[in-house]
């Protein structure tokens, strides 16, 4: 059985910089994504709840696990918790990669519907369906 590093006691009671030594050391010797995702997501609840000084707290380690790892459903089930530690630009690259399909989807449903537009099949020049 996989025995986990910190405890929920540890997450929500450890400093700020002792938890950021810890789970960077953790990441760089075990090389777990999904852990360290979770750890991070976390920390972000932490956050939420009124801890302020975790406010984009292991931002380059966050910005490296969503850029440069695998992605994993753990990645795609947490991605959108972390939009604030991306700029718009590094945002719209991030979701292009994780979530490649639903890209072609959306673009394959606009080429569809601007070929079957009203105006298109009735000549009429009205709205298009959505």
């Amino acid at each position: 059985m996989n025995e986990q590093p910190f405890t929920s006691k540890q997450l929500f009671s450890l400093k700020k910089n002792t938890l950021e030594k810890r789970i960077d050391s953790y990441y760089r010797i075990s090389g777990d994504a999904d852990s360290t995702v979770q750890y991070l997501m976390a920390l972000n609840i932490r956050e939420r709840l009124g801890d302020g000084e975790f406010h984009l707290i292991l931002k380059e380690l966050v910005q490296h696990l969503f850029s440069q790892r695998k992605v994993t459903k753990i990645i795609k089930k947490f991605f959108f918790y972390f939009k604030h530690y991306f700029t718009s630009k590094e945002w719209k690259y991030l979701n292009l990669r994780v979530f490649p399909v639903r890209q072609y989807a959306e673009k394959a449903i606009n080429a569809v519907r601007s070929r079957f537009s009203i105006s298109n099949l009735f000549g009429a020049p009205e709205a298009q369906v959505e």
